[in-house]
């Protein structure tokens, strides 16, 4: 035995003193190792939520949203920059039930404002949205810090531009490595392998000039000490959006994946060692459509699906996979090509009108003048793992110059039955009643400021459901994930 144990310590020398001698060579990223648990829940107890993407500055305004189910003292609180001081913060109260939104600026502007939004009782939740003159972005925050993270849906083709946010708001310093896979496979990424990320703190990286000419990426961030939380943001000439990391799944729902004349597609990313077969589903307002199409995932490949031709928006999907994997839903201009698919008429040629219109404006019944049905954009967002019975919005119907749509899945079997309350600090609220068709999806549309002094919305089901909202405007499209509040 004692010869054994000597043995032992003395290969353990040799590798020490390699390892002096001559640096280990680098090795490719590795995938699958942890499944980290999905931040998809508001919690019934105290929470601490964490915003990664957030921006307040000279061309940008933005808000944190919060909405709870019970009376609770929050504390929003902005880190500095600037190394050893201390974060501006903001301290509210909130009634049961009640939603805030509450301006960034007021706090602080200057520009990059991820933050920390803490409740004393729940459940209980935020979100942020950015708004610039071209741009409208946002999601859900985050409840859970995983050690290792999934982002899927990225793109540094030309024409887009990528950066990934990791936002450290513990005061230990964190070391994260972050691994790439593209259509090609494995993308190493040297100047991403161990860094840090300072407590308090955070860095930006511009992903289109370390891996520029990509057509799908997708990343993991690991933690080998501390920990972050990741966002990914994707931009082009006629706006931005951004998501969350998530974990892995085997089923993801997408309440939202399309907007009039926008071209939507679903990045599935498998980081098992096998290839994984998935079918989507698709819910529109009239039913289902089971098994709407069917793709295999090679292992450690990004893959694009186009969502566009499988059914005329607006629609909702679930994802069902032999393995575990992320996805991101993303809906954005099309070009030409997709802009055929779309319609089937390509956009150079001029439609002639039916024989009974006019060219020229189309009107109402009262003579008014529509509105353009379409709006270039870009949006994205993270899927929902499992239906519920009760869901918090915030922030629906704020962002000025837009029109918020709640959308609400009803994956199952029964007809659901839902009562959305408007949330006010007032305690004025008069709750809505819908039903939603078992296999179907329903929108609920709410007009900025057509709603005074409301902040949200809470939505309870007598069926499990999924719920995400959208925004949609002149100043483009921006997808958000509800957060489930139980039951």
């Amino acid at each position: 035995m004692r010869r054994i144990l000597a043995l032992i310590a003395a290969a353990a020398l040799g590798v020490v003193a390699f390892t002096m001698v001559e640096p280990a060579a680098p090795v490719d990223p590795s995938f699958g190792t942890t499944v980290p648990p999905e931040p998809d829940g508001a919690t019934g107890s105290p929470s601490v939520w964490y915003c990664s993407w957030v921006d307040s500055g000279a061309l940008r305004d933005s808000t944190y949203d919060l909405a709870t189910i019970v009376d609770v003292d929050a504390l929003i609180s902005l880190p500095s920059p600037i190394p050893n001081e201390e974060p501006d913060t903001a301290s509210l109260a909130l009634s049961a039930p009640s939603a805030v939104s509450f301006d960034t600026a007021t706090i602080v502007r200057r520009g990059e404002a991820p933050g920390i939004v803490e409740f004393d009782d729940g459940p209980a939740t935020a979100s942020s949205v950015v708004w610039g003159e071209a741009l409208v972005t946002g999601d859900r925050c985050v409840v859970s810090v995983p050690k290792v993270w999934h982002l899927s849906g990225g793109t540094t083709a030309d024409g887009f531009f990528l950066q990934l946010r990791l936002f450290n708001p513990f005061p230990e310093n964190a070391k994260v490595t972050v691994n790439g896979i593209s259509e090609f496979g494995a993308e190493p990424l040297p100047e991403l392998t161990g860094f840090d990320v300072p407590g308090r703190s955070w860095v930006t990286f511009d992903l289109t000039r370390v891996i520029p000419l990509l057509d799908q990426v997708s990343f993991t961030v690991d933690t080998d000490q501390g920990l972050v939380i990741p966002s990914l943001v994707l931009a082009d000439e006629s706006d931005e959006a951004s998501w969350p990391g998530s974990g892995l799944s085997t089923t993801w729902d997408f309440p939202v994946t399309s907007d009039a004349g926008l071209a939507s597609s679903i990045v599935i990313t498998n980081t098992g060692n096998r290839d994984a077969v998935v079918a989507v589903d698709v819910f529109t307002p009239d039913g289902p459509i089971i098994d709407a199409s069917e793709v295999v995932v090679p292992a450690g490949v990004p893959l694009r699906m186009l969502l566009s031709d499988l059914a005329a928006p607006p629609f909702a999907v679930r994802l069902r996979s032999s393995a575990a994997v992320s996805a991101v839903v993303e809906a954005r201009t099309p070009t030409p090509d997709e802009e055929t698919d779309l319609d089937g008429v390509p956009p150079d040629e001029v439609v002639p009108p039916a024989d009974d219109e006019e060219e020229g404006d189309h009107a109402d019944d009262d003579g008014a003048v529509e509105e353009p049905a379409l709006v270039d954009g870009l949006a994205g967002t993270v899927g929902i793992v499992e239906p519920a019975s009760r869901w918090l919005l915030p922030g629906v119907g704020l962002t000025p110059g837009t029109v918020s749509t709640i959308w609400i899945m009803n994956p199952g079997p029964e007809p659901a039955t839902v009562t959305l309350t408007p949330l006010a600090l007032d305690g004025t609220r008069s709750a809505e009643k819908l039903l939603v068709e078992r296999g179907s999806v329903l929108g609920f549309e709410v007009a900025a400021g057509s709603r005074f002094g409301v902040d949200g919305y809470l939505l309870e089901s007598t069926e499990p459901v999924s719920v995400a909202w959208s925004v949609r405007g002149e100043r483009g499209v921006a997808f958000i994930a509800g957060v489930a509040a139980g039951g």
